[in-house]
């Protein structure tokens, strides 16, 4: 992997340094964000409410700003959200009152949503197509090891904004990388559009490449919501064992990603992609009936493994597919899409299933959008052979 990593070309090295940063610094705010909102005294209805602005923001927003990133390039975008991001997590170390806390955590959020929607694109404009692969399954490793990097017991206002203070040192060093990836050539635009045709998409493509997604969104939402609540309810865990199995699994899964580039080699992109998205069925299928432990545990682990091996071949594939001056528009659509039955639809239709038959039929219909997605994606896409893999085979 050293070997690899030396291979990659400066810029993709920056962005790799300023993703491991930054995703630590997201991941202790995902930590402690809610105990924070708790401390301060709002309900837990109203902390719901907070976690669901900077997706809704990025929902309105998030198209128009993503075609500006196409037309103007990424580097106006890079800084600005940067930029925000320091100031959103400062303000948040030292803040202590109630609205300025919940501006401040709001702006950080949507500065970090920004930067991880760009992240795509942006891997795909600075990457050879022959280290595309590569660099989106180094870089979707280090996120998985980054989101299980901190952990804290204190729910005192004071302890949490300590950590802010944590989040706020690593924002302002990943800020370096972040200046030298602005300076890249590649991030100025190829070709610069028409206003007029900020918004116009090749919407075949787009609708082609967003329903698989969708339709996974929708299973992934009805499991992993309720995947908690699953091991305490039906094996009588309590929050610390389970915080042990996800965070075993994620370590393990940062570690097994690692190898999504020589799947591709061996199988195929597209045909990788379909057949991992697929391999969730059994696995959910199965958990919705087992009642041992330790062999729900290792297929909970297994279906980690390969819905998050097939994460950067997905990526990379959209990424390829369509044409580089929409790039930026089809992941803030994939975030959107995937979003809404992830956090909309599923959970809503799991909750309505778990009701009336349990875990027995919400995990089962579950497995259904599982093979579904992963078959029509095999059926669209199966025989696409992108850049990136010619360069890897030729």
């Amino acid at each position: 992997m050293l070997a690899v990593f030396r291979a990659f070309s400066p810029a993709a090295r920056h962005f790799l340094a300023f993703s491991l940063l930054i995703s630590i610094a997201f991941a202790i705010f995902n930590l402690v964000f809610n105990l924070y909102m708790s401390a301060l005294g709002f309900s837990n209805d109203i902390i719901g409410v907070f976690n669901s602005l900077p997706a809704l923001a990025l929902l309105g927003v998030g198209l128009p700003l993503a075609a500006m990133a196409d037309r103007i390039g990424y580097r106006l975008f890079l800084l600005g959200g940067g930029s925000l991001a320091v100031i959103g997590s400062l303000v948040l170390s030292i803040a202590g009152g109630r609205l300025v806390a919940v501006l401040a955590a709001g702006t950080f959020a949507l500065a970090l949503s920004v930067l991880a929607v760009l992240s795509g694109p942006l891997l795909a404009q600075i990457s050879r197509e022959a280290e595309r692969v590569s660099l989106f399954a180094v870089n979707q490793s280090l996120a998985e090891a980054a989101a299980r990097a901190t952990r804290s017991s204190s729910a005192s206002p004071g302890s949490i904004r300590s950590a802010f203070v944590a989040m706020t040192v690593l924002t302002v060093l990943g800020l370096p990388f972040l200046f030298r990836l602005a300076k890249e050539a590649g991030l100025r635009p190829t070709v610069v559009m028409p206003v007029r045709d900020l918004l116009r998409v090749d919407t075949r493509r787009f609708a082609r490449i967003l329903l698989p997604g969708f339709v996974l969104g929708i299973g992934a939402g009805m499991y992993l919501n309720f995947l908690q609540l699953y091991l305490a309810q039906r094996f009588g865990l309590t929050p610390g064992p389970i915080g042990l199995i996800l965070a075993a699994g994620a370590a393990l899964t940062a570690l097994v990603t690692l190898s999504a580039p020589r799947v591709a080699r061996g199988v195929g992109l597209s045909r990788s992609v379909g057949l991992l998205q697929a391999a969730g069925s059994p696995l959910v299928l199965a958990l919705a009936f087992i009642m041992t432990l330790p062999l729900a545990v290792v297929i909970i682990f297994l279906r980690q493994l390969a819905l998050n091996l097939q994460a950067p071949l997905s990526q990379v594939f959209g990424m390829e597919y369509v044409d580089p001056q929409q790039r930026a528009r089809l992941a803030t659509a994939q975030t959107v899409v995937t979003g809404i039955g992830l956090g909309g639809l599923g959970p809503l239709l799991s909750g309505f299933l778990q009701v009336r038959g349990g875990y027995q039929l919400a995990f089962s219909v579950s497995a259904g959008f599982y093979l579904l997605a992963g078959l029509t994606f095999l059926l669209l896409f199966g025989r696409v052979r992108l850049p990136s893999e010619r360069a890897a085979t030729g």
